[in-house]
């Protein structure tokens, strides 16, 4: 079974949650979609996954979608996001996938996000500079991290 992991990620989650998956899925092979777009049609199951700014899913990933919309709905398919608020997972799906790709999907999860202030630039900077600063008298609100958990489930969803 040929699997395409194709994802694309601003500071690097997305594509760091690709990898975790694709050791999982011996043999998986990851694209990184603001470098290349590649062609699916030799692939048996396409995952597609992205992070998400704002509530939008990379405009990268948006594409690939987009573009290869007819050959998914004849394809095994999954979706994954990265975002630091995985209690909004669901509406963000609903809101950035095509209802009928997301109802027909092996699985579509929320892989968690990451901050690494050093890999961000401009407004993306100043904004997670003063959330962090404004959360930090909150013990109970927990720093973003990759939910290791949700990738393994994932995969034995695809497996």
């Amino acid at each position: 079974m040929k699997i395409l992991i194709a994802a694309a990620s601003k500071t690097g989650t997305a594509l760091k949650c690709a990898e975790l998956l694709a050791e999982k899925l011996n043999g998986a092979e990851v694209a990184d979609l603001t470098q290349k777009q590649p062609d699916i049609s030799g692939y048996d199951i396409i995952i597609i996954g992205g992070s998400i700014r704002a509530g939008m899913l990379h405009k990268k990933a948006t594409e690939f979608i987009q573009k290869n919309a007819e050959l998914l709905k004849d394809k095994k398919h999954a979706f994954y996001i990265c975002c630091g608020s995985p209690e909004n997972a669901k509406d963000v799906f609903q809101k950035n996938f095509p209802a009928q790709l997301l109802e027909n999907s092996i699985a579509a999860e929320c892989f968690g996000g990451e901050l690494d202030i050093s890999k961000m630039k401009g407004m993306d900077k100043f904004i997670t500079k003063m959330v962090m600063n404004a959360s930090k008298n909150d013990p109970a609100k927990e720093k973003p991290h990759i939910l290791t958990e949700n990738i393994s489930a994932f995969a034995l969803k695809i497996i």
